[in-house]
């Protein structure tokens, strides 16, 4: 019972990865390879045309936070796709969060 326990637990926790993001290079990948790769964004902005990704990291790397229902940030990074009018990667960062930003939000 208790490996049981211990297995669900494990199951339920992120693992990161180093090379999450190697696959991004403006001008070349799509707005499709980054569903495939990285999943529906926790938000997004001009109809589509940026995307918000919520990331943490732990020793392996980074790893996507999902959306948890919450007002609050989550993860320690943001990144942020910018795609043109075809749906092509134009440019992209990866945004340290400040921890007293996220400590001031306000709670549900």
């Amino acid at each position: 019972m208790a490996t049981v326990a211990l297995l669900a637990s494990c199951a339920s926790a992120p693992i990161g990865d180093k090379k999450l993001l190697n696959f991004l290079q403006n001008g070349v990948t799509t707005r499709q390879d980054v569903f495939l790769h990285l999943a529906e964004p926790n938000a997004t902005f001009e109809s589509g045309r940026i995307l918000i990704y919520r990331l943490d990291e732990d020793q392996a790397g980074y790893f996507i936070r999902k959306n948890d229902g919450s007002r609050g940030l989550t993860g320690k990074f943001s990144l942020v796709l910018a795609f043109d009018e075809r749906g092509v990667l134009s440019r992209f960062n990866l945004v340290r969060i400040n921890e007293e930003y996220r400590s001031e939000l306000p709670k549900k």
